[in-house]
């Protein structure tokens, strides 16, 4: 059983052996927090690494959409009103940090209250954001050229997409089962993937954070959106309410099919609920790992 990890967007940074290195880390924090006694040694684990071809075609990719905000939050009203939260922190360095708890009895400086207030306002806006522009996804599409580059070049640039489903490709075995775990924009490349190649099988696919839900992703996907036919077993996805990237599930039409995608509601990190950080060290993702692992044993 091979386990292949697909990365999302804005690793440019990195490089293929850190990355891996860095999600091999979180994911090991992952299996002792949830007492599982397992080895990486002993697992067929790739993360095929696309982050340098951004460079490649001389684009740089940001997601910075606190300039879309008025500078007081204060004065912010959209449209919609919800009672999660949500906010995105850019993190520079790998850093494998423990699932948020609460702990009532726990004393807390008055700036640290400030902080979490701070960014709890921040994260409703950017939800409501995120919700507006799900219904207008003309705007939404302008607004993910300008911001989040990389996906918009995914989605539209067959040369960039070839490019990184060959890389992903040949970490694939044809005669093997497969295990994907793929994070915000791997998703929406493990989700083409399982459509455009068939010479693979697919024991599980684990989807986290993923924004196959908005509509202006969906559009650029190839109709009808159907259940991927080399997918032998179960779709689990993990969503974070407090993501507002990625902050709904996938149960609704288009993706309503039988069998049904196994939706999760998770808890990630409260500074970088979208990160993989507090997606795959998440008890319920590590579950679902070590579950497929252990139905083919």
């Amino acid at each position: 059983m091979k386990i292949i990890f697909i990365h999302g967007m804005n690793q440019q940074n990195y490089d293929e052996n850190a990355l891996k290195q860095h999600w091999l880390n979180v994911f090991k924090t992952g299996l002792t927090h949830a007492e599982q006694n397992i080895e990486l040694k002993s697992l067929d684990i790739k993360l095929p690494f696309y982050g340098d071809l951004l460079t490649k075609h001389q684009l740089y990719n940001i997601l910075d959409l606190a300039t879309l905000l008025p500078k007081s939050l204060l004065n912010l009203h959209l449209p919609f009103h919800l009672w999660h939260n949500t906010s995105i922190v850019q993190e520079h360095r790998p850093c494998v940090t423990p699932l948020p708890c609460f702990n009532p009895e726990q004393s807390e400086s008055l700036t640290q209250h400030l902080s979490v207030i701070s960014a709890l306002t921040k994260d409703h806006a950017f939800k409501e954001l995120s919700m507006f522009l799900n219904h207008y996804p003309k705007l939404h599409e302008t607004l993910i050229h300008k911001f989040l580059v990389e996906t918009y070049l995914y989605l539209s640039n067959p040369d960039f997409m070839h490019e990184v489903h060959q890389r992903i490709m040949s970490h694939i075995h044809p005669t093997k089962d497969h295990i994907i775990v793929a994070h915000s924009l791997g998703t929406v490349i493990a989700y083409n993937l399982l459509h455009q190649f068939t010479n693979f099988r697919i024991h599980r696919f684990i989807t986290l954070g993923s924004p196959l839900a908005f509509k202006v992703v969906q559009e650029k996907l190839n109709l009808p959106i159907s259940r991927p036919p080399q997918l032998h077993g179960d779709w689990f996805n993990f969503y974070s309410p407090d993501d507002f990237l990625t902050a709904f599930p996938l149960c609704e039409a288009p993706f309503d099919f039988e069998p049904p995608i196994i939706n999760q509601a998770i808890t990630t990190l409260v500074s970088s609920p979208h990160k993989i950080t507090g997606y795959l060290q998440h008890p319920a993702v590590i579950k679902s790992i070590v579950d497929a692992l252990k139905l083919k044993n």
